[in-house]
């Protein structure tokens, strides 16, 4: 038992961590493929018909995403015969709270400088085992503790490098510190995605679940765009230039297959087999590929901060696996009665 304890553990360990590879990989392909989509409409689009930051991201995930879950479906249409309640309910939870928190920290972005952004949307890492301890009445161990705090540790590291290369915030908040609780509210709904999934992976069918969780990111996506003023991104001149912009589509399919319909498909399948806590702190890994994969394009330069960062983060991780494949405490046997034994 205490072999494929072991062993199941530290393959997801590794799997979460493959996750965080291609969510890095990402970051420069997203920030390329939204430069190219707001190039298009600039171009294209009619004067006094262009759209804000918040639009254009909306709008790009629900591209992004619904393109994911039309080839999720079709790769995986035998499996998804026969949706029961549970896996249709965990979908849109898991979608709802993974676009929200999206959407959330899009929106905080206007108003404060994307270190601080990066270090508040990192506080996930603190809240799930909080939640873990509070609402999940499951036992967090120091191990795991220490892992947390030490990732924050890094995750500040990471920040303080980013600072140092931010400019001016884009705009003034029209509250004191709105940035700063708009980021803070999405890294709670991000929390409550990796409870989310906790909850409902280890119950349906990961297929079935993730096909409705595409399927409901892409509609609030839709949504929030178009009621943001994205109509101008659906301008015949805009699409026709976007189809026939090759760096633009080789972005979305890097996004589509390996950083959504990939990725995706592999945290809810193997998340579940961990604690929340330990999957933050894997999750923690994703700021240090992005870094990693920027610095590789020549998109940033890496500084010592952010590479003494990434190695926190990284021995974070691996104290977090270490202690998650411990095999869980046996209860000692009750003595057997003399009368018993005869």
């Amino acid at each position: 038992m205490l072999p494929s304890h072991r062993g199941s553990t530290l393959a997801a360990v590794l799997v979460l961590g493959a996750c965080c590879v291609f969510w890095g990989v990402s970051f420069p392909a997203m920030q390329y493929a939204v430069h190219r989509l707001e190039a298009a409409v600039s171009s294209h689009a009619e004067p006094g018909a262009m759209a804000g930051t918040v639009a254009i991201s909306a709008t790009f995930n629900a591209w992004r995403f619904g393109a994911a879950a039309l080839l999720y479906g079709l790769i995986t249409f035998p499996a998804q015969r026969g949706h029961g309640r549970h896996e249709i309910a965990g979908g849109l939870w898991i979608g709802a709270l993974f676009a929200g928190g999206m959407l959330l920290q899009v929106h905080g972005l206007r108003y404060t400088l994307p270190s601080v952004s990066g270090f508040l949307t990192a506080l996930a890492v603190v809240f799930a085992p909080a939640a873990q301890a509070l609402l999940l009445r499951r036992r967090v161990g120091g191990e795991t503790w220490a892992a947390v705090a030490i990732a924050v540790g890094g995750m500040a590291m990471l920040s303080a490098a980013d600072s140092a290369s931010a400019g001016a915030l884009a705009q003034r908040p029209p509250v004191h510190a709105l940035g700063e609780m708009l980021t803070v509210a999405g890294a709670v709904l991000f929390t409550g995605q990796i409870l989310a999934v906790d909850h409902f992976g280890r119950r349906g069918n990961t297929m079935r679940l993730t096909l409705v969780m595409f399927m409901c990111t892409a509609l609030l996506s839709l949504l929030t765009g178009l009621s943001a003023g994205g109509q101008a991104l659906y301008r015949a001149p805009v699409l026709a230039a976007l189809a026939a912009d090759g760096p633009f589509i080789g972005a979305m399919l890097v996004l589509v297959v390996f950083s959504s319909v990939l990725a995706l498909h592999l945290m809810n399948a193997y998340q579940p087999r961990v604690a929340p806590a330990t999957a933050t702190v894997v999750y923690c890994l994703e700021p240090v590929m992005a870094t990693a994969f920027s610095a590789a394009l020549g998109a940033e330069r890496l500084l010592w901060s952010t590479a003494a960062g990434g190695a926190v983060i990284l021995a974070a991780v691996m104290i977090v696996a270490h202690a998650a494949m411990r095999p869980p405490r046996r209860q000692s046997a009750p003595p057997v009665a003399a009368a018993e034994s005869v």
